[in-house]
């Protein structure tokens, strides 16, 4: 990751937003009470059952502010209100579903969703997302001191408290070594987190106008967490590259040359040899989309909806349904 990709500490990554709504458990909650129809606040609590009406108050405010709920009159009071559910809100219950489905594979056993431990994990991926940390440890082991020089956009000690996170979590584990410092890599439970970070981008893009873009910090970070996972059949062999017209900026856009970004895998009887961040001219297969067909097709499936090249397009197929499964397949 070069410097010009490096981010500011007040930096928000595509399905930030949605995914801070999670760091706070009673917000799905609230949602999916609503599910059913509006809710006065009375009603609301009934259904709920324990929550302080301070609290539930906060959640209604961030939830409306976001657009997962709305408010509404009842009756020819001024002050009798309800809110209900949204299409946004709707989408964002299905989030939390993958959200609460990574949570159950977690390392040590099962998060419950609702407690400290679903908070600290959240809160520790979000900040891994935002700090590109995610994206600098995708397939290379980097200790605190070399991860400071890579992304100098986010301060030492802001690094050193997301990677502390990370580890306490189980999203990252330490390596031995013979230098100085640990190396951390990533564990798969981190791998799979592209999941929800999908399903809360996706999220995005449908309903917030001002959503952050997707870049190619996502794109490769996305393919090099997920493709390890991805099952694939004993005779698959060749390289294929697997692409993404990014939302770039005007002015990267023109330093570059192109708004593309991905990757390149080397498979060889059905096993991942390498994945690396790298487009080039001319691939002897490749797979490409827009960043709405790729969250499109890697939740949903639909492979059809991509552009396929070169001489062993089944190739790319397998590698694209291979990461389906791996993040959204039973």
């Amino acid at each position: 990751m070069s410097d010009a990709n490096a981010p500011s500490e007040g930096e928000v990554r595509a399905g930030a937003r949605i995914l801070a709504l999670f760091a706070n458990p009673i917000n799905p909650q609230v949602l999916r009470a609503h599910a059913d129809g509006p809710l006065r606040l009375a009603g609301l609590q009934d259904r709920l059952g324990w929550a302080a009406s301070t609290t539930l108050r906060a959640s209604l405010n961030n939830l409306r502010a976001i657009g997962a709920l709305e408010k509404r009159k009842v009756g020819g009071s001024r002050f009798a209100v309800e809110t209900e559910l949204t299409p946004m809100g709707a989408d964002v219950i299905e989030v939390a579903a993958v959200l609460e489905r990574w949570l159950t594979l977690a390392p040590g056993g099962p998060i419950a969703p609702d407690g400290d431990a679903a908070k600290g994990a959240v809160k520790a991926l979000a900040g891994a997302w935002g700090s590109t940390l995610m994206r600098a440890l995708a397939n290379k082991s980097f200790t605190l001191t070399e991860l400071d020089r890579l992304i100098p956009g986010v301060s030492y000690p802001s690094l050193e408290r997301r990677l502390a996170s990370m580890r306490a979590t189980g999203q990252i584990e330490p390596v031995k070594a013979g230098g100085r410092g640990t190396p951390y890599v990533v564990t798969d439970w981190l791998r799979q987190s592209i999941a929800p970070l999908c399903a809360a981008g996706r999220c995005e893009r449908r309903h917030l106008p001002d959503s952050a873009p997707i870049t190619a910090i996502e794109v490769e970070a996305a393919f090099m967490l997920s493709i390890p996972l991805a099952p694939l059949p004993p005779n698959a062999n060749g390289t294929a590259m697997l692409v993404v017209k990014t939302d770039a900026s005007p002015a990267a856009e023109q330093r570059s040359g192109r708004n593309l970004a991905g990757v390149t895998v080397e498979v060889e009887n059905g096993e991942v040899v390498s994945c690396a961040a790298r487009v080039e001219d001319g691939p002897p297969t490749w797979a490409l989309g827009s960043p709405d067909t790729w969250l499109d097709v890697v939740i949903d499936g639909g492979l059809e909806r991509l552009r396929l090249g070169g001489s062993r397009p089944q190739l790319a197929l397998d590698l694209v349904n291979g990461i389906h499964w791996a993040l959204f397949g039973d």
